[in-house]
């Protein structure tokens, strides 16, 4: 009951602070109005407004990759993992801190280096803020978001400022009177207010990038009132909500990445355990394949993401309507790897891989080509496994296709055998020898050659299929160096969903 009591007070408190830091904001937003002598209302203010700008789209792109690619090696250090993992020491608290200011201040310094080169800025600098309030509170986020507000003020204030240095003059106008900076005040503490009231919720990326968006609309809402041309923020609206939501959806997935490893870690430690034990090896490894089938359905690789928005970026400028076919397939990826179960309908299956397919011929052009010969067109109800198609095609592309100069043929057959759906994915790949690697310490009956599963995703659906359907269900692999690569695997045709 107490504790029930406390968690209530703690509710409370904490909406209250949200309420006190929204009038704070939206009387200095008052006050940023009344002191400024901007122009009145005018329908000739509006006359440059475009609602959706490749251009822009392209600029945004470009500034949000350095910081996300930051972020993404700082999700890699002991900190970030103790801090999502909830086994912080107090000391972790200013760690934490000390580590996004380091990483504030040194985005400021590339996109300042960016703004004068291309002498024009899109995104406002609120990812790391959106960052410090996500994983330290409201007090990582004030104080990222005061670093935030003082560097965006001093920015702005060398871009536009011709005159010479005055701190008084920094502080007034590129500081105080200044919105654009301001609001990362706000917006950090808010999303730090905010958090602890999501719980758990607050790492899934939906809802993650849906506070993201929510935040920075406001925030653009705020820098809209008092502003003498509209079009400027206007302009920008629709790239920063869209870029800074797949930003913190992407950090959300970090999160969830780091997580999933730890408990698969967790899981092989209590494997090892159980088997000194002479536990049921069978109920042990059932354990190990589910905590990694939870990652899998988290995992997107960082670095496929990155190299996805890249492509889309360079056809934000060439070809936008080819970047907005892009930016559809890479959300199809996101549903997909959030929502599925465990079981899903073929067809589903063979859509998810036609949308990674999709972005992987994108970047890599005429180095891939893709044959599919599906002779069993009228199974596509069958239940499969989910995501037991796209981790072979991955290693396919990855290890096979774009190791080669000139790229190579990925032959997708799918037939029925019997009562049962036969599923054959041939490579033209480099290859290796199966036999050499079969005889490098195997331990298990029938094991997986350690140089074909790069990632927990290959000898994920190896076990899933013995676990499923048994032994003679799992992966037949068939590689010679030089030869290419094939993998066969079956599904039962009488398997219901188990979603």
């Amino acid at each position: 009951m107490e504790q029930s009591e406390q968690n209530s007070a703690n509710r409370t408190n904490t909406l209250i602070a949200t309420a006190v830091a929204a009038a704070a904001i939206l009387f200095w937003t008052l006050f940023v109005r009344s002191s400024t002598n901007n122009v009145p209302f005018s329908f000739e203010n509006w006359v440059d407004f475009d609602l959706f700008n490749p251009y822009f789209l392209g600029f945004a792109l470009q500034e949000i990759l350095i910081p996300l690619a930051l972020v993404y090696g700082f999700s890699r250090t002991a900190l970030f993992r103790r801090i999502v993992s909830e086994t912080a020491v107090p000391p972790d608290e200013w760690r934490l801190m000390g580590a996004l200011l380091g990483i504030q201040l040194l985005v400021f310094l590339i996109r300042l280096g960016l703004a004068r080169t291309t002498d024009d800025q899109v995104t406002f600098d609120l990812l790391i803020v959106l960052v410090a309030g996500l994983l330290g509170g409201w007090r990582a986020g004030l104080v990222a978001g005061l670093l935030a507000t003082m560097l965006t003020g001093l920015s702005d204030y060398l871009f536009w400022d011709e005159d010479p240095f005055s701190l008084a003059r920094y502080f007034e106008f590129a500081v105080l009177k200044n919105l654009d900076a301001v609001t990362a005040v706000w917006v950090g503490t808010t999303i730090g207010l905010t958090t602890p009231l999501l719980q758990e919720q607050r790492f899934r990326p939906p809802i993650t990038a849906g506070l993201a968006v929510g935040l920075v609309a406001i925030a653009f809402a705020l820098m809209l009132y008092p502003t003498g041309y509209p079009p400027f923020y206007l302009n920008r609206l629709l790239p920063n909500l869209l870029i800074y939501g797949l930003a913190l959806a992407a950090v959300a997935l970090m999160v969830q990445n780091v997580r999933d490893e730890a408990s698969r870690r967790l899981a092989e430690t209590a494997q090892l355990e159980l088997a000194q034990a002479n536990l049921n090896l069978t109920q042990t490894r059932l354990a190990l394949t589910q905590a990694e089938l939870r990652a899998l359905h988290a995992q997107i690789n960082p670095h496929f993401f990155f190299n996805t928005l890249n492509t889309i970026r360079y056809f934000v400028r060439t070809n936008p309507d080819e970047a907005r076919e892009l930016l559809i397939k890479l959300s199809e990826i996101f549903q997909r790897a959030l929502s599925a179960g465990e079981f899903v309908p073929l067809q589903d299956e063979i859509s998810y891989v036609e949308a990674y397919l999709a972005l992987e011929k994108a970047r890599l052009d005429e180095r891939l080509n893709v044959i599919w010969t599906n002779l069993a067109k009228e199974w596509l109800d069958t239940a499969v496994p989910t995501l037991v198609l796209q981790p072979l095609v991955e290693n396919a592309v990855i290890h096979g296709v774009s190791q080669q100069p000139e790229g190579g043929t990925i032959h997708i057959v799918i037939n029925r055998v019997a009562d049962d759906l036969l599923i054959q994915l041939d490579d033209d790949g480099p290859g290796f020898d199966v036999a050499k690697a079969m005889a490098n310490g195997a331990t298990q009956p029938n094991p997986l050659p350690e140089v074909v599963r790069p990632s927990i995703g290959l000898r994920n659906v190896d076990e899933r299929l013995r676990m499923l359907y048994g032994d003679s269900y799992r992966l037949h692999i068939d590689s010679e160096p030089g030869k290419g690569t094939r993998i066969v695997f079956k599904v039962p045709l009488e398997k219901e969903t188990g979603d």
